[in-house]
């Protein structure tokens, strides 16, 4: 019985690390998000827009409007 949970403990341990290592760590500061296209009324307005997540801005610096 000791080693079946000497080996649920070490499984439960390795499992919580694994998950913790893997989950991403959110991005704070301005940064671009490419492979995104800005939609207004359903036309493109910019490509790869620069975004400011903590003024919840998008900036779109290559413009496709005249």
């Amino acid at each position: 019985m000791n080693r079946f949970g000497l080996g649920l403990a070490v499984g439960l341990a390795l499992g919580s690390v694994g998950a913790a290592l893997a989950y991403p760590f959110p991005r704070d500061g301005d940064h671009y998000e490419t492979g995104w296209t800005v939609l207004v009324r359903g036309e493109t307005l910019c490509l790869d827009p620069y975004v400011r997540p903590s003024e919840r801005e998008i900036e779109c610096r290559s413009s496709q409007r005249p």
